[in-house]
């Protein structure tokens, strides 16, 4: 083969294997759009602002909890710096409990909760 004919099989090849990397590409978004369709089935679906509703709420019961902590619920660690000073070196908060009722109603403003029978006979 002379240098054009190489220069024409190099371009065939170029025009192919770009031709294949779009292919690639499109297989990938139907892939990555199934698997999302995937992960989604049997989920209920509910809109973006009821989400958002939610989010509020839960937000605002989480907000409430912590503004109504007592300081007797933290644990706190001081220390000393290398200036002498006194520092807050860590506060834990593993002993604020947040209530599964609150959380339940939160739920129950936004879904009919059913136990597991009532939904298996319906």
């Amino acid at each position: 083969m002379n240098k054009e004919q190489l220069k024409t099989k190099v371009d065939a090849l170029q025009a192919n294997l770009d031709v294949r990397k779009s292919e690639l590409s499109n297989a990938q978004v139907e892939l990555n759009v199934a698997l999302n369709e995937l992960a989604d089935v049997g989920k209920p679906v509910i809109s973006c602002d009821l989400a958002g509703d939610l989010m509020d709420q839960i937000e605002e019961m989480f907000s409430e909890t912590l503004l109504n902590l007592c300081a007797s619920d933290l644990d706190v660690e001081f220390g000393i710096g290398y200036d002498n000073r006194i520092e807050l070196e860590n506060v834990d908060m593993s002993n604020v409990g947040f209530c599964r009722h609150d959380l339940e109603a939160v739920f129950e403003v936004f879904f009919a909760i059913q136990d597991d029978e009532e939904s298996d006979n319906s």
